[in-house]
């Protein structure tokens, strides 16, 4: 973990400092002009790396935090404009004879800034209204289906890496469950990543927005990662708790004698805190004899492990943490990364569901994917022993 922001922090000291002497080539002999805008963007690309983890809820540190995740967003794309500018010049100056005129430098600037801005701002748009993804699973049980679920599918609601904090913060929240409340579903998952820090979260206004949803069978969540990394994760599940969600922590769960639910503790749970997590046969070790025969689901926020969850039995595994890359071009990468890196997959006798998050990690931007809210149904078909 330490290693990766390390390394994250290097690669955006390079970007924007490479962004700041292309700005200062561009623009000279604008007065004023040249130093502020290099200004500018030296602060916002330090905002968010500085006052992500050592900020605090004063109003003018956290519309600053916020503006640099927005930055963060586009630095990327202004970043490989600038790299085209530097090449188009390079090129210019070695091949063409005489030199082509090119750009005018201001209509050069207000290229580079002025495109990703659009992005930027269609991208929050985006990310700022989910969309409801359906999903209707045939599970087959060797048990007896209770006669409640032979002609109706149990409903599950799932959300996951909302990351609520200072940036995301709970009005968001509110919009999806709003969106989830029409289906009534039976319960609601959480998958991790609900938080992202502890320093402006309003614990009651969560709670609020979790109760336009009343499940008959509750609210259960799993950890993510940034639950341990938004701060102590005694605190963070306080905060779970306190807003009306069940934490499964390499526990299970029997839905209405359905379904057994394992839900696991984030894989990043000993890089934090020094001890393992619990394999499933361990998880599942006391479950009583009258249950072992129904369907296992598996609740486990980063898709990693799918074999693991196949070999243990399970029928289903719903996980989030991907994002689906969240900005163009990093869904090549978790494509890369994972065996599902969003939706449905269906390998082995197993489903694997992968959601791409409802809320934003850093920017609050997205373009990969929508953010969604999930209604999952399973219809329950009795199979032969």
């Amino acid at each position: 973990m330490v290693r990766f922001f390390v390394i994250t922090g290097f690669g955006l000291a390079f970007i924007n400092g490479w962004i700041i002497w292309w700005l200062w080539r561009a623009l000279p002999h604008t007065g004023w002009l040249r130093p502020l805008l290099c200004l500018t963007v030296a602060t916002l690309g330090l905002s968010f790396p500085l006052l992500y983890k050592l900020g605090d809820e004063s109003l003018a540190q956290v519309w600053l935090l916020r503006a640099g995740a927005f930055w963060l967003g586009m630095v990327f794309y202004v970043f490989l404009l600038v790299l085209l500018m530097d090449a188009w010049g390079l090129a210019s100056r070695l091949w063409l004879d005489p030199p082509a005129a090119g750009v005018p430098r201001w209509g050069a600037v207000l290229l580079v800034v002025g495109l990703p801005l659009a992005v930027g701002c269609a991208s929050w748009l985006n990310a700022a209204y989910p969309a409801v993804r359906h999903y209707d699973l045939t599970i087959k049980t060797t048990d007896a289906i209770p006669p409640a679920y032979k002609n109706t599918p149990l409903t599950l609601g799932v959300l996951a890496d909302m990351h609520l904090g200072r940036i995301v913060t709970a009005p968001r929240l509110v919009r999806a469950m709003d969106m989830l409340a029409p289906y009534k579903p039976d319960a609601v998952l959480y998958l991790g990543d609900m938080l992202d820090d502890h320093i402006l979260l309003d614990v009651e206004a969560v709670a609020a927005a979790l109760t336009r949803v009343q499940p008959r069978l509750g609210h259960w969540a799993v950890l993510g990662n940034h639950e341990y990394i938004s701060g102590p994760i005694k605190n963070s599940l306080d905060i779970l708790q306190r807003s009306g969600m069940q934490v499964l922590r390499d526990q299970w769960h029997v839905l209405d004698d359905v379904l057994v639910l394992a839900g696991r503790d984030d894989r990043s749970k000993p890089a934090f805190t020094g001890s393992p997590r619990k394999s499933l046969p361990e998880i599942l070790a006391d479950l009583p004899p009258e249950y072992k025969k129904l369907p296992l689901a598996v609740l486990d926020h980063q898709p990693y492990f799918l074999d693991e969850a196949r070999t243990a039995g399970a029928v289903l595994e719903i996980s989030g943490h991907t994002h689906y890359g969240q900005l163009w071009p990093f869904h090549w990468v978790v494509e890369n990364m994972y065996e599902n890196p969003h939706g449905l997959l269906s390998k082995k006798g197993m489903y694997s569901l992968v959601s791409a998050g409802t809320g934003a990690w850093g920017p609050p931007m997205r373009n990969t994917a929508r953010p969604e809210v999930l209604v999952v149904k399973i219809h329950f078909v009795e199979a032969a022993e």
